[in-house]
């Protein structure tokens, strides 16, 4: 009996394992499916980039690092219809491309109830032939020629894939230059940089009154309509500046493996504001720091309630894009029609500098759009545990601590990749790096910071 009994346990212990390895595979297989669908889409659709460079440089590489199995990857694009479809160990991901709004997920084979966009969207910001505020710009020294030949130099392993560098000094454009096939017209995906323009545009909101850092997150929801046993899981002492800091204390995931939250949010969730929201609290809001793209995420559900049914690029297009001389940008949402605040930005790196001016002198209080009280505290540390590297939005040089050589004052956007927008206000410099660096450390951002603050005054 006793032999009976435990070759039933080791049984079920080998049928547990295989339904785990089977989910493991189905999450893996969904996960590299729907990133290779969205990067893609975006890729080809909205950065105009070909599609054996968005597949070369960005989808394998990146799936290597999460899916062993990514030689089994097979895709297909509609270009008619604007669609890829992806496939991974029995998954199926198809993301469809909206103009002016971008790449959406629509499905997946584990989820057809919500196959389709819940909100329609209408139509929203339309790319201008040129900027209407030109940016003046100044010969490139050898000097600085010098320091752009290291940014863009590859080191012997190959890997940093710098595609854009843009510096500006006292608002003019000082350098500039693209890699192949990135051109000065190459709207860049920005990855967590948005999470500061979400800062950006709920800032402006602040300023004039239509919300506030004391906004409930509980109350957001129900509004939205999520069900009560999710908002019943949300402290009532939750609010809009816990998200915008990161000490929500949900207990969100932010590993980039097949399975955690924020890959199953990015690639498998069709209403991304509910995905922070859902784990429940881990500790109490306000503290402990900790990074999360679903927070953000939520913040931009609460940004876009405040616009009282404007559509989202159309109210950017007014306060921002317009104004600044924005030629492109695009700002894509979920399938329930929220913009994705965490990560799903596309402007030139003219248009990104366009935004690190913007917040420059929003610093100095030389801004029409963003207050300098908002923009000084949004670049303050927080003061949540470990939340001295991390304002609203914003990471920040505490102690010197993210560039060495760089002001402590120097506030910067960061993105997946090697993504940067650095700005040092009181050197008037404002730095932007795009590319496409699977290791982020060979970016070299401290690097590039040192050779331009040597050389400009």
């Amino acid at each position: 009996m006793k032999r009976i009994k435990w070759l039933a346990i080791f049984a079920l212990l080998m049928a547990a394992g295989a339904t785990m390895s089977a989910r493991i595979a189905q999450n893996a297989g969904a996960i590299g499916a729907g990133y290779a669908a969205k990067q893609i889409c975006s890729g080809v659709f909205v950065a105009r980039l070909p599609e054996h460079f968005v597949l070369r440089t960005d989808v394998l590489p990146r799936l290597a690092t999460i899916a062993p199995l990514s030689h089994l990857l097979s895709y297909d694009m509609d270009t008619q219809q604007r669609t890829v479809t992806a496939q991974m160990l029995g998954q199926k991901i198809k993301v469809k491309h909206q103009p002016r709004y971008g790449c959406i997920l629509l499905s997946h084979s584990t989820s057809s109830a919500n196959a389709h966009p819940t909100i329609a969207l209408p139509n929203g910001y339309l790319a201008r032939e040129a900027a209407d505020i030109p940016i003046p710009v100044k010969n490139i020294t050898p000097t600085i020629r010098r320091a752009l030949n290291a940014a863009f130099a590859e080191p012997p392993e190959g890997g940093r894939n710098t595609l854009a560098v843009i510096v500006m000094h006292r608002g003019e454009i000082v350098a500039e230059r693209y890699q192949a096939p990135v051109t000065i017209n190459t709207p860049m995906q920005g990855w967590s940089m948005n999470k500061s323009l979400m800062a950006t545009f709920i800032g402006q909101q602040i300023d004039r009154g239509h919300l506030s850092l004391d906004d409930s997150v509980a109350e957001a929801l129900k509004t939205a309509g999520a069900g009560e046993s999710l908002v019943s899981r949300v402290s009532a002492d939750l609010t809009l500046g816990h998200l915008l800091s990161m000490s929500s204390g949900f207990d969100f995931a932010e590993r980039y493996f097949p399975g955690d939250d924020v890959t199953d949010m990015l690639y498998r969730s069709q209403g991304m504001w509910l995905s922070a929201p859902a784990t429940g609290h881990a500790r109490a809001p306000g503290e402990q720091f900790a990074y999360s793209s679903g927070d953000i995420n939520t913040a931009s559900l609460m940004w876009q309630q405040s616009l009282n049914g404007q559509a989202y690029p159309d109210w950017i297009d007014a306060k921002f894009g317009r104004p600044l001389g924005v030629r492109e940008m695009v700002l894509e949402p979920d399938a329930s029609g929220v913009q994705v605040g965490s990560s799903y930005a596309y402007l030139t790196a003219r248009d990104w500098a366009r935004m690190g001016q913007l917040w420059l002198n929003a610093w100095h209080g030389r801004s029409p759009l963003i207050s300098r009280a908002w923009q000084r505290l949004a670049v303050t540390p927080g003061t949540a545990e470990n939340g001295e590297i991390y304002g609203l939005g914003f990471w920040l040089n505490t102690a010197h601590r993210a560039f060495p050589s760089a002001p402590e004052s120097t506030f910067y956007a960061g993105g997946n990749s090697g993504q940067f927008v650095a700005v040092m206000p009181e050197r008037e410099l404002v730095v932007v790096r795009l590319g496409l660096t699977l290791n982020e450390s060979q970016a070299n951002m401290d690097r590039l910071l040192a050779d331009l603050l040597a050389i400009t005054k």
